[in-house]
């Protein structure tokens, strides 16, 4: 979960420390004091778009520095050691944006890559913004969330791996019976990138052992000196710790012959002057075999910067520049050998075809029966949160074609009035209904042992009064056993979290500076106050805040 989140020099934010904890965090404030951004600074950490008009007016550089506690996130630790990236229950993950564009990510302490920040951000937290909403819009999108509640996600992935295989072919097909000057150009073209690769002659994960080699032999004089001079103490040196120790042992040999109490001292004393020996020794070898290699340092560097420069053009390792020579020279086989193998390849097509034809039938059997069980389940969670009588359904439907994710388009229906018909949510949702539909489907699609942190930006867009307690209440049970930052403006929803911040923005030497407050006692009374009657706070709304935040703590 997300423990603490520094920003400095971002957006109006000057300097800003939030410690957050488990359980259902809410952030109020005015308009435009600044809320919203510390979600984005947020996305920023996992992966988020950067660009240099996130830096405050005047600085030169925007810095977001963001701590989880990762002990019981799986798939995170593993994610890290893919990447190279070194391990522990703590990830601290910083990104500084410069106005000069020379942007830089760190995670725990290592530099870093866009790409390989997105790819742990998956497993720390789920962003639900305002954008969010539209997605509901996108009929396009309903059949990615159908999938995420049935769990087909290996499904979908072997079904896009057969799809796109089966574009290859065609694409392929389509290659080999264009014209015979557009197969030359390809030929010369192809054979010019293969010739290129094999006399490259790459190893898989050479450039990874030339790093590391280049690491010892960039630093063998401090290695040789360090080793040297560690060996001297120990050893060499006058006055060197195995003569000192040797000389006290010497002493109490003495003592343990008059009291034998002492043999066990004498022991140990013994055993450090063997082991300070053995460690003498290996200094003494390690420094032998440090190697001193100017032009083998050189013929890493050149040998990299080939590498490097085969990585741009034909993939991002070692191992998919050898895959993509072998693509290369299957294309060109083909090429040469074009009549039989358009054969083939129509052979081929038409079994990949079949192949996620079938794999297209699955998907749709068990998106059919998750779309039972996902109608149902949005229906009770409508239901608690003040839609009582909608009718929530999942409308399957079969395309000629089959895509990547089959040949199935779904699209969500909405009825929230009695005796009307559903009808597509696109078309009819208000902003209030699809606050509630998407915090319904957050509740249901989340899974106790899935992301451990999950941000809500302004849900409560489009209601209030008892549907507000309700969003209150559910987005409290959706905290439950895991991590919940919501950002309201609705006091019905912010008397029932466990950690409250008041963000606000304010004036220092003529600058526009953004603060958060942990709030408690008489300051969070006069928040939600505040929240309750607009920027007057009276004696009515205050009696009401106290009573609000009453009731919550009687029920916990």
């Amino acid at each position: 979960m997300l423990t603490q989140l520094n920003i400095k020099n971002f957006a109006i934010i000057d300097s800003l420390n939030i410690a957050f904890e488990k359980g259902f965090n809410v952030l109020t404030g005015e308009t435009g004091a600044g809320k919203s951004i510390i979600v984005d600074a947020v996305d920023l950490v996992l992966g988020g778009r950067a660009s240099s008009e996130m830096i405050r007016s005047g600085c030169e550089e925007a810095v977001v520095e963001a701590a989880f506690d990762i002990s019981d996130v799986k798939g995170v630790s593993e994610k890290l050691g893919e990447i190279g990236i070194e391990k522990d229950d703590n990830l601290v993950i910083k990104r500084t944006i410069s106005a000069s564009g020379k942007n830089k990510v760190f995670i725990n302490g290592s530099m870093a890559t866009i790409a390989m920040l997105s790819d742990v951000g998956e497993f720390l937290v789920d962003i639900h913004g305002q954008h969010e909403h539209q997605t509901l819009m996108k009929v396009d999108r309903h059949i990615d969330v159908l999938d995420e509640y049935a769990v087909l996600g290996t499904l979908r992935q072997e079904m896009s791996g057969i799809y796109s295989e089966w574009n290859r072919v065609k694409d392929e097909l389509v290659l080999l019976k264009s014209s015979e000057a557009d197969k030359e150009k390809r030929v010369d073209l192809l054979r010019f990138q293969s010739d290129e690769i094999e006399k490259a002659a790459l190893k898989v994960d050479e450039d990874e052992e030339l790093l590391e080699e280049k690491k010892l032999l960039s630093n063998a004089e401090r290695l040789y000196e360090s080793a040297n001079t560690a060996l001297e103490i120990l050893y060499s040196q006058s006055g060197s710790a195995l003569e000192l120790i040797k000389k006290a042992g010497s002493n109490v040999t003495d003592i343990s012959i008059i009291d034998e109490s002492m043999r066990v001292t004498l022991d140990a004393i013994n055993s450090a002057s063997a082991s300070i020996e053995d460690a003498a020794l290996t200094l003494r070898d390690y420094a032998g075999r440090i190697s001193f290699d100017p032009e083998r340092l050189n013929e890493i560097e050149e040998r990299l910067d080939l590498i490097g420069r085969l990585k741009r053009k034909y993939g991002s390792s070692v191992s998919e520049i050898l895959k993509y020579r072998e693509e290369v020279d299957r294309e060109l086989d083909g090429i040469e050998r074009a009549e039989e193998r358009i054969g083939e390849l129509e052979g081929e097509g038409e079994r990949l075809k079949a192949k996620g034809r079938e794999k297209a039938e699955t998907l749709s059997e068990k998106r059919k029966k998750g779309s039972d069980e996902l109608t149902k389940k949005v229906v009770m969670e409508l239901s608690d949160l003040g839609m009582k009588k909608a009718i929530f359904e999942v409308k399957m439907e079969r395309l000629n074609d089959i895509s990547a994710k089959g040949f199935d388009k779904v699209e969500f229906l909405l009825s929230s009035n009695p005796g009307e018909a559903p009808k597509p949510l696109s078309k009819i949702a208000s902003g209030g209904e699809l606050s509630r539909i998407m915090l319904a489907l957050k509740k249901v699609l989340a899974n106790p042992t899935g992301v451990p942190t999950m941000v809500f930006d302004e849900v409560d867009s489009g209601i209030g009064g008892g549907v507000a307690e309700i969003v209150g209440r559910k987005l409290r049970e959706v905290a439950e056993g895991r991590q919940v930052l919501c950002i309201t403006h609705l006091a019905q929803i912010a008397a029932l979290a466990d950690l409250h911040y008041a963000v606000s923005k304010g004036e220092n030497k003529g600058r526009t500076t953004t603060t958060a407050s942990r709030l408690s006692g008489d300051e969070r009374v006069d928040e939600v106050a505040r929240m309750l009657g607009g920027m007057t706070i009276t004696e009515a709304t205050k009696k009401h805040a106290e009573e609000m935040l009453k009731t919550v703590r009687r029920e916990t």
